[in-house]
């Protein structure tokens, strides 16, 4: 009787968390990043959207412009991972491109994202969120946004070095500037030249 009062004790517990196992915390930077591990790695999109959302509550009510536009690109990120759609209606099963639907709202989102980090003027994020912009465009064949979202992305980045010359952005291997990145990804894209 006792281990029958103990594991439904633990299961009320548990259904009050956001994503159970995962450690409670108010902290909606720490949100963001679980919601990462479990969306990205562990594959349990639904506890990972109701992360994000609950991250993005406390920011709207803080006033924290900054972690609202993180909150945004990280659920754009989330929209946009494929499988996460069909893992919520379906556990288990095979991972699909995302839904142009689901698409259209991680734009959306992604955008949002971009216009907050434009209005504090944080260009290293505006770059990040304006090529992620490109990349769900382009996913969803719109080659001429892709296109002008690159060339936005390149901007920002040009800005952020113009302020902070000694901050060099990460790249990978083989790319020697941000300009040769966003030109990689204007050749992918079918950009004009």
């Amino acid at each position: 009787m006792r281990n029958h009062i103990l594991a439904l004790l633990a299961t009320v517990l548990l259904a009050g968390c956001a994503a159970a196992d995962v450690p409670a915390t108010d902290d909606p930077a720490v949100k963001l990043q679980q919601a990462r591990q479990l969306f990205s790695v562990e594959g349990r999109p639904a506890q990972a959207e109701r992360l994000i959302q609950e991250a993005m509550a406390t920011y709207r009510e803080s006033g924290d412009a900054q972690g609202l536009a993180l909150a945004h690109r990280e659920y754009a990120y989330f929209l946009s991972t494929p499988g996460t759609d069909a893992i919520i209606a379906n556990p288990g099963g095979a991972q699909a491109p995302a839904s142009p639907e689901r698409l259209k709202r991680a734009l959306g989102e992604m955008r949002e994202a971009s216009t907050l980090f434009a209005q504090l003027n944080i260009f290293d994020r505006l770059s990040n969120t304006a090529m992620g912009e490109a990349r769900i465009e382009h996913d969803l064949d719109d080659t001429a946004a892709a296109c002008a979202s690159l060339t936005r992305s390149l901007a920002a980045s040009d800005k952020q070095t113009a302020l902070h010359p000694d901050r060099k952005p990460n790249l990978p291997p083989g790319m020697n500037s941000f300009a040769d990145l966003i030109g990689h990804f204007r050749k992918e894209y079918g950009c004009p030249p």
